[in-house]
């Protein structure tokens, strides 16, 4: 390896010997170099005052040094050798005309001949071939990429847009995509060599956060990269948080290398930005008022939402978009924390409602008074809460109308978090623990009531005229959720009970069996709790998904920014860990699903901070790294998304002592598609779906089931029964074997007969089952 550094005015090259691990100091000032063919020396040009050129071997000895003391370089040779091709530049000398223009060779070593390579050239500083030896790539000092190929030196593409001269380039190995990098900084370019357009620009920083830029102004960036990021209007600084709406793309690099299903948006590139207006208020202390004052400029005037300590309390408090409004402050005490300094903050909105303005905040604080006296709100008497309460809204559906959207572990899902939340939170709640479970089984004793909508959003109705802002509120979802919308307009929907397919065009479909993002944005706000948790567990329609043109195997970008909303507009603390379909959601060995079985294991004691407290950022991201784990083998389960308020702080919801049990799955043996055949290729008495028959219906006996059943072909550690069958007469002759992954693990033959097909599926399970664990 080798690699330069520069410190002031030094440039050093440093070689490291993998053998042996040791740097090795090469030579200052030197600017360019590049290894021979068996790595045993390179050559190196030096612009250092003497002039030197050299040629060095890889373990820093000089094999041969030249010196002068008034000239550039003459002839040196920097060889890159790719194959039989040999790719060499001269530098300039100023005292000989031969050398007053830098020239290029490429030398074919099978015919001995230069390949011309047409042009002139500002002096080059790097050089890379494609693994193949089509094409090479010269990065140069003029800040540009020349892309030439190999077999005739034409020159294919000239790639602009780095800001200093070229220091790195590659080629990857499917010719496909060139990486460069410049002087200039940690900016690394992603290039499209079919087409010579420049795809991202990528920054890296220290903890592995990152950003990628597409020309167009798309983003993506780790989480905490993005709360650090901004945009610069003149003097105006807008957090590029705020521009999520418009130009936040998820999984931006996949889409624009061609490697997701779901296109890079079209959008604006930041050349024009319609900004909010000017916003001023102050509190009125004699009237319990905010007085507001709004500056409309080039973008207009648009909503303005209240906050309280971080949560939105009102996303419109001018509805008539007044210029000059009070507010009275009284309309929202039921969200301020009295005795003590609450943040009130006024955000306002451009006319087309996509970027708003940076926070303006009033520090406020109230005092609870009797009707009628002389407090700061003049309301009713409050009482103060010491200790917080903490509330559990748990929802699982298994139970569709009709039987396509059915589900085998959504309810259980629901049960057991709900036995987990009861059993973690008193230890830091007390008896202060209130939690409705909302599932479809008829049979569960817990279940407070069915999960129609109605009963839903009465649920969260209930909670809200009880809850206090010091509380903690907890919301659990399983089941079907789907993405439905337009892709910069689209919301994530909660499929009810009542609904009996994914397809959700039909808008009275929505209005009543189907909850959106904006719909449980609302109510979760109504709730006025500054500690919010949201977990989705929750497969996608895949058909659904696909009619909209995205991948069904992973969460969708739209979906991810319609959560990515809710946390914004409600300060929630959000996981969810949807999967691509109906399948890939109850492919799990546990029998249920993945990410509840995460949270389940990490409260059980290995999601836990050391004191064994469940803190919902630690519980959180360990299920986020756990479930791919988990997920091994199951096509359509993609990492969970953690999404959580900026500058938020992590908080308790339960502490685990001996004394608590959590109510946790074993791992159980997983089932795949049988094929059975007869002599004719076909299945005339049906064994095969009889067979299917038998394991889906041990499948869905839940906890009690000895296996789990998965309708794909396969899976990784998966059990698959095969076999073929003969019929004579009334007689069947079956011959099979038990697969465990692609490998047999017993054979066996047994006979039965043709009219007791039931009775031939009992024979195999009792032959295959001694050979399963």
């Amino acid at each position: 390896l080798i690699r330069s550094f520069s410190d002031g005015p030094l440039r050093a090259i440093t070689g490291v010997d993998f053998n042996t691990d040791a740097n090795l100091t090469i030579q200052s000032g030197t600017e360019g170099w590049v290894f021979n063919p068996n790595k045993s020396q390179f050559s190196g040009i030096n612009a250092d005052a003497a002039k030197t050129k050299s040629v060095i071997l890889a373990d820093g000895s000089h094999l041969l040094e030249t010196a002068g003391n008034r000239h550039w370089l003459d002839r040196l040779k920097l060889t890159t050798t790719a194959g039989k091709m040999t790719l060499r530049w001269y530098v300039w000398q100023g005292d000989y005309k031969e050398y007053d223009v830098p020239k290029i060779e490429l030398i074919n070593h099978t015919t001995n001949k230069e390949i011309k390579i047409p042009g002139e050239f500002s002096w080059v500083k790097t050089a890379a071939f494609s693994p193949d030896k089509t094409l090479f790539l010269l990065g140069r000092e003029d800040n540009s990429i020349k892309v030439f190929s190999a077999m005739d030196g034409k020159l294919l593409h000239t790639l602009i847009g780095h800001n200093s001269d070229i220091v790195e380039v590659n080629i990857s190995g499917d010719n496909r995509f060139a990486v460069s990098r410049a002087r200039d900084g940690y900016e690394i370019k992603l290039w499209d060599l079919r087409v010579g357009k420049e795809l991202a620009a990528l920054y890296f920083f220290e903890d592995q956060h990152w950003v990628a830029i597409s020309p167009s102004g798309l983003f993506d960036a780790s989480p905490k990269v993005m709360d650090q990021m901004y945009y610069v209007l003149n003097r105006e600084v807008i957090d590029l948080d705020q521009l999520k709406e418009r130009y936040y793309e998820p999984g931006l690099l996949s889409k624009v290398m061609g490697y997701s299903r779901e296109k890079e948006r079209s959008v604006e590139a930041f050349t024009t930005v319609a900004l909010y207006p000017e916003l001023m208020a102050k509190i009125n202390a004699a009237k319990a008022m905010l007085d507001v004052q709004i500056k409309p400029r080039n973008g207009g005037m648009g909503k303005l939402s209240v906050y309280v300590n971080g949560k939105e309390v009102a996303e419109d408090a001018n509805p008539k978009r007044l210029t000059t409004l009070a507010i009275h402050l009284s309309d929202f005490e039921r969200y301020y924390l009295w005795d003590t300094s609450n943040t009130i903050s006024l955000r306002v909105y451009n006319q087309d409602g996509w970027l708003k303005s940076q926070p303006f905040d009033i520090q406020y604080t109230p005092t609870a008074t009797a009707k009628g006296g002389e407090g700061n709100t003049g309301g009713t008497l409050i009482s103060l809460q010491k200790n917080p309460s903490l509330y559990g809204i748990i929802i699982g559906t298994s139970d569709y109308a009709g039987t396509t959207l059915d589900l085998q572990f959504a309810d259980r899902d629901a049960t057991l978090f709900s036995k987990a939340l009861q059993a973690v939170a008193p230890l830091v709640f007390n008896e202060r623990v209130y939690i409705t479970l909302l599932n479809t089984d008829a049979n569960d004793s817990l279940r407070t009531a069915v999960p129609d909508k109605s009963s839903i959003r009465k649920t969260f109705e209930a909670i809200a005229n009880k809850a206090k802002p010091q509380d903690v509120l907890v919301i659990y979802f399983s089941g079907h959720g789907v993405n439905y919308g337009t892709a910069e307009n689209s919301q994530f929907y909660y499929l009810t009970k009542d609904i009996a397919s994914e397809n959700l065009s039909d808008p009275e479909i929505r209005t009543n069996y189907a909850i959106s993002s904006t719909e449980m944005t609302t109510w979760i706000n109504s709730v006025p709790v500054l500690k919010q948790v949201l977990i989705l567990d929750a497969c996608n329609a895949g058909k659904l998904v696909s009619d909209l043109g995205t991948g069904a195997k992973n969460i969708n970008s739209s979906q991810i920014r319609a959560l990515e909303r809710m946390k914004d507009r409600t300060g929630l603390f959000i996981l969810t860990g949807s999967a691509g379909d109906k399948v890939s959601y109850e492919a799990s060995r546990y029998g249920q699903g993945l990410l509840t079985y995460s949270l389940l294991e990490g409260m059980s004691g290995l999601g836990l901070t050391e004191d064994k407290r469940v803190d919902v950022m630690t519980l959180f991201q360990y299920s986020r790294d756990k479930v791919p784990e988990l997920a091994k083998g199951i096509g359509g389960i993609q990492t969970p998304v953690l999404a959580f308020p900026s500058n938020a702080g992590s908080f308790d919801i339960g502490i685990v002592d001996g004394n608590v049990k959590i109510p946790i799955a074993r791992s159980k043996p997983v089932f795949i598609r049988t094929i059975f055949q007869d002599e004719d290729f076909g299945d005339a008495i049906g064994l095969m779906s009889a067979l299917e028959e038998r394991l889906r219906s041990e499948s869905i006996q839940g906890a009690q089931a000895s296996l789990i059943y998965v309708d794909v072909n396969e899976y990784d550690d998966g059990y698959a029964i095969r076999g073929s069958y003969n019929i004579s007469g009334q007689q069947v002759d079956v011959k099979g074997s038990l697969f465990k992954g692609k490998v047999s693990v017993s054979k066996f033959q047994l006979q039965g007969k043709k009219d007791d097909v039931d009775g031939l599926v009992d024979v195999i399970m009792e032959k295959v089952s001694g050979f399963v664990h």
